[in-house]
């Protein structure tokens, strides 16, 4: 066992997600894998095997949380574990790295978010585009006023997931995944509230689906009015197997547009004639080996040693799941659905 490092990391699941984590931790001179939790035991080998050989291997989720050595518990599990594991973690007085979605019902979140408010331990959720380059650069050029009051905001998750996805086993029923704005949506939830700062108030959704082999609707929009009474659209599609995977972001404001990378901005560029296009990575993937988990654990640890913020905790998510829920039952219903304030 390596003494000479901060925090033990304990990660729950062996599947894709869980080799993205290893390699981060194995990255961070903070971190090490002091344990491995598969419901696979066989499955928890590979892992450990490839990534740390001295990591205990455990069967049981509750053998993992009683281990002295493990600091940081990091849940990559299936969608409909992450909120009940979560609590057990927090319970256990542990620090938590928590994939998305934070959880799949209202009920869920409701208990996830009283967990995290009694915590003593720190958490960060895997919202991960807000360590990504294209979102630090918007970032960086809204906190100037770049595009002025933004009083129109729109993002976009099209995933058309196919059976070779790592997840496509489960992520097709809706006990598992909960539905395609909680599975991938999330994501465009929360990266308008990142960016913008703006809350939700009310969301009208409808649906529909395009695909036979997925148990829920697939396709979602939503109409989005905020508090500050600005409003903005919110879709997911998970139909898209004839089109690459996307991540569109629009936002209007009083003296500007921001079209994904491209910029129109009179305040920065006043004799300006045309978009600019930013020179940088976009989230235009789905893959896993893409998504900023370096920096998203990094963050984490940044904040144990020395204080720094942590991007997305998961009281913040929360937030940003009541969007997609909401969107959920709204496109079920057929009924706008206010969002209340927390």
């Amino acid at each position: 066992m390596n003494t000479t490092k901060c925090f033990g990391v304990g990660i729950r699941g062996a599947g894709q997600v869980a080799y993205e984590h290893a390699r981060a931790i194995a990255n961070n001179p903070h971190l090490y894998l002091a344990a491995v939790c598969s419901r696979s035991e066989e499955s928890a080998q590979k892992l450990a095997a490839q990534c740390e050989p001295q990591a205990k291997i455990y069967q049981h989720y509750e053998d993992l949380l009683t281990d002295a050595h493990v600091d940081i518990v990091s849940i990559c599990m299936p969608n409909y574990l992450h909120a009940r594991e979560a609590i057990q973690a927090f319970a256990a007085g542990k620090h938590l790295i928590l994939e998305k979605p934070a959880a799949i019902n209202f009920e869920e979140l409701h208990e996830l978010r009283k967990a995290a408010q009694k915590a003593t331990t720190r958490s960060v959720v895997s919202f991960v585009l807000r360590w990504h380059p294209l979102i630090n650069n918007l970032k960086a050029l809204l906190a100037q006023g770049a595009i002025g009051d933004i009083y129109y905001t729109e993002a976009d998750y099209w995933h058309g997931i196919k059976p070779t996805f790592s997840s496509y086993h489960w992520i097709r029923h809706k006990e598992f995944a909960g539905g395609a704005m909680i599975t991938g949506g999330c994501h465009a939830a929360d990266i308008i509230r990142y960016l913008t700062g703006k809350e939700a108030a009310e969301v009208f959704a409808y649906r529909c689906k395009n695909r036979q082999d997925f148990e829920y609707d697939t396709t979602l929009v939503a109409s989005v009015k905020f508090r500050d009474e600005t409003v903005g659209k919110l879709s997911v599609s998970l139909d898209g197997l004839c089109f690459p995977y996307q991540f569109n972001i629009d936002l209007l404001g009083s003296s500007g547009a921001i079209r994904d990378n491209r910029i129109y901005s009179k305040t920065l560029f006043p004799e300006q004639t045309d978009f600019v296009t930013l020179p940088c990575i976009t989230p235009n993937s789905g893959s896993v080996s893409h998504h900023p988990f370096q920096q998203e654990i990094d963050n984490l640890v940044n904040h144990l040693l020395h204080g720094s913020p942590i991007l997305s905790d998961v009281l913040d998510a929360c937030h940003s799941m009541e969007i997609a829920l909401a969107i959920e039952e709204s496109a079920a219903t057929g009924k706008p659905l206010k969002i209340k304030e927390t």
